[in-house]
């Protein structure tokens, strides 16, 4: 179902700072991920080749891992650095070792031909390295296919509705504000991707910034394998009687503030969501309350897609619609497609 020539986030660089073996799940493949003493991150294939025992259940000694079963140590490359009784090691006793890059504050894993992984294909991301905003990172744990979290991702026409207490401030006049502006997002397809751009015209009340109403460019993409960026720019209300409708206005923004977040398959029916949110460093202050209600409206998204789990579950065989609205996800799963077959024939080749 997933594309396999791609990186996925296995966590925030955070996640892995105190030095033990975390087991992580991509795609159904367990890995033991660990930093070593020089700072690098290694992913490790969680299965001793012997008797099948979790690597992440093991012990450090160096930058080496030690099974705990029969004690049995591999190095960072994944091969057998020491096979207790044996003095003879054959090349068979190994494990795999993933390719790993360190990147806008996460670790990726790359997941498919090895000799195929280009960091240059790590979508471009605000993360919590970012000098430029001031930003917040956690994870979610969802019980649903990581196909629906990318669907939700992709339609921009369910935040008035499913966001309606969070992002619409609970205002009836900025919600319908924001139905109006998601029906005119304009989408443009990118390589790997959909770039969606949408006004939302006569803001009343901001959740960030009580009483400051806003005429608010937002502009998101999505690119494979799940990675979503969203950045809104707030400006003073008028902006596009000063300016226009096209582009970029010429005057700053009085808020901006970036949403980021990356969906990991994990196995059949589960998947995580990876996000960082923060405000501009310019407005630093804020970012405890934009991270506070991205988090919220995350919450709302997973109680959506959880339900909509349960009931693909109880009736797997009725497909699920296409509507106009649907225009977004339409071009990118064209995308994603073609990828996989083109994926699918090299493999073949």
């Amino acid at each position: 179902m997933y594309l396999r020539n791609c990186w996925y986030l296995a966590g925030w660089q955070s996640d892995f700072a105190d030095g033990a073996i975390h087991p992580v799940t991509i795609m159904d493949q367990p890995m033991a991920v660990y930093l070593t003493g020089h700072g690098k991150v290694v992913a490790l294939e969680d299965r001793c080749p012997h008797r099948a025992a979790p690597l992440s259940k093991g012990r450090r000694e160096g930058d080496d891992v030690r099974c705990m079963y029969h004690g049995i140590m591999f190095g960072p490359d994944g091969a057998c650095t020491e096979l207790p009784g044996q003095q003879v090691i054959p090349p068979s006793v190994c494990v795999r070792s993933y390719q790993v890059e360190e990147r806008h504050g996460g670790v990726w894993v790359w997941m498919g031909e090895r000799e195929l992984a280009d960091p240059d294909l790590i979508p471009d991301f605000i993360g919590p390295d970012s000098e430029e905003f001031a930003i917040a990172a956690s994870h979610l744990d969802i019980a649903a296919e990581a196909q629906l979290l990318i669907d939700n991702l992709l339609d921009v026409s369910h935040a008035p509705y499913v966001h309606e207490a969070t992002f619409g401030a609970g205002d009836r006049k900025t919600i319908q504000m924001q139905i109006e502006g998601e029906h005119q997002a304009v989408t443009t397809r990118l390589p790997r991707g959909v770039h969606i751009e949408r006004w939302h015209i006569g803001r009343q009340k901001n959740p960030y910034v009580p009483d400051m109403p806003s005429d608010d460019l937002v502009i998101n993409q999505v690119n494979v394998p799940g990675v979503f960026t969203l950045r809104t720019r707030c400006y003073a209300p008028g902006v596009q009687d000063r300016w226009g409708a096209e582009g970029i206005p010429g005057e700053d923004a009085i808020l901006e503030r970036s949403v980021g977040q990356v969906v990991t398959p994990v196995t059949n029916g589960r998947c995580k969501l990876f996000y960082a949110v923060g405000p501009w460093r310019r407005q630093e202050e804020l970012m405890p309350r934009v991270f506070e209600i991205a988090g919220e409206a995350f919450q709302e998204d997973e109680a959506i897609i959880e339900a909509q789990q349960k009931i693909i579950d109880k009736t797997p065989d009725r497909p699920m619609m296409t509507l106009g609205m649907d225009g977004p996800l339409v071009r990118y799963m064209n995308i994603v497609k073609r990828l996989k077959r083109e994926e699918e024939e090299a493999i073949a080749a």
